[in-house]
């Protein structure tokens, strides 16, 4: 694995890197990576610390058993006979939220499958009925969605709403990005602006829509967009201010920059998004070109 700095300068980072007098000593103050960690808020308002329940079913409802796995996934299970009044029950929505350092995999009833990123939150129905199967989403996450033609599968998110019948996309709608950008790996997506002007594209393979006030569509690196799903970090030619809000995210820490300068400083690698933070720290120290401390949850950012 590699990182460089905009300046082009190449460094490796397989073997460790402590013996480099000029890198910072963490050991004192280093933080573990995110994990497995979400709440389920049902319906009713009941909430499920999902990391602190057992494997197995933990709630019922519309006919629908809702279980967690050994491995921390959230399953949705419609069971082979509705009764009555499950069958006639409005869907009301169920909500998955993680938080910072956290991260959660839920299979939704109709096969869809949606991995949700640190400080995300997911609502939908425990049941899907009607002519839509709708879900709103905060933050980030990655669907799998499953084929069905008469019922067409549609993300609500601040800026954009996103149309699919099946496919696989990405979608990153943070309220402290700038924009919101959905990145298709398979099949087709449409993406309407929620403002008045309605403005829609129609997303290929290898496309992204990038949503501020206007809809902007470019080819990029899917590999790139779907890291964080594959536990990585990757950057290409991305600001130290932008990286580190991923960071700050998954680890779960503040960030303060002492230069303003140093927020637009770009760099470009792959890093784990499993190592501990002084992992990612160090690998950016080696470029010579910025330093940091870590004090308690805070991640100081130095020249």
């Amino acid at each position: 694995m590699c990182i460089r700095d905009r300046l082009g300068v190449s460094l490796y980072f397989i073997k460790p890197t402590t013996s480099r007098g000029n890198l910072t000593d963490f050991a004192k103050t280093d933080l573990p990576a995110g994990s497995n960690k979400a709440i389920l808020t049902l319906a009713n308002g009941s909430k499920i610390v999902l990391e602190d329940a057992l494997k197995g079913t933990i709630a019922k409802q519309s006919g629908i058993l809702i279980t967690k796995t050994a491995d921390g996934q959230l399953v949705y299970t419609q069971q082979a006979n509705l009764s009555a009044a499950d069958a006639g029950s409005s869907a009301a929505l169920n909500t998955i939220e993680t938080p910072k350092g956290g991260q959660y995999q839920v299979n939704l009833p109709d096969g869809t499958r949606v991995w949700l990123n640190a400080a995300s939150s997911l609502s939908y129905p425990a049941r899907f009925s009607g002519q839509q199967r709708r879900v709103i989403l905060k933050g980030e996450a990655y669907f799998e969605v499953a084929k069905n033609k008469k019922m067409p599968f549609i993300v609500n998110s601040e800026r954009q709403n996103i149309e699919v019948l099946g496919t696989h996309f990405n979608v990153n709608a943070y309220t402290d990005e700038q924009t919101t950008k959905t990145t298709l790996a398979e099949g087709s997506v449409k993406v309407t602006l929620t403002n008045s002007s309605g403005d829609t594209q129609i997303l290929t393979p290898g496309q992204q829509a990038v949503v501020d006030r206007q809809i902007k569509v470019r080819s990029v690196d899917i590999e790139e967009a779907l890291a964080w799903k594959e536990g990585i970090f990757m950057f290409n030619n991305e600001n130290l201010e932008s990286i580190l809000r991923k960071v700050s995210r998954w680890y779960n820490v503040d960030i303060e920059f002492q230069q303003n300068e140093l927020r637009t400083k770009s760099f470009n690698g792959t890093v784990s998004r499993f190592g501990r933070v002084s992992q990612i720290l160090k690998t950016l120290e080696l470029t010579e070109s910025v330093h940091f401390k870590i004090e308690g949850r805070k991640i100081i950012v130095l020249k």
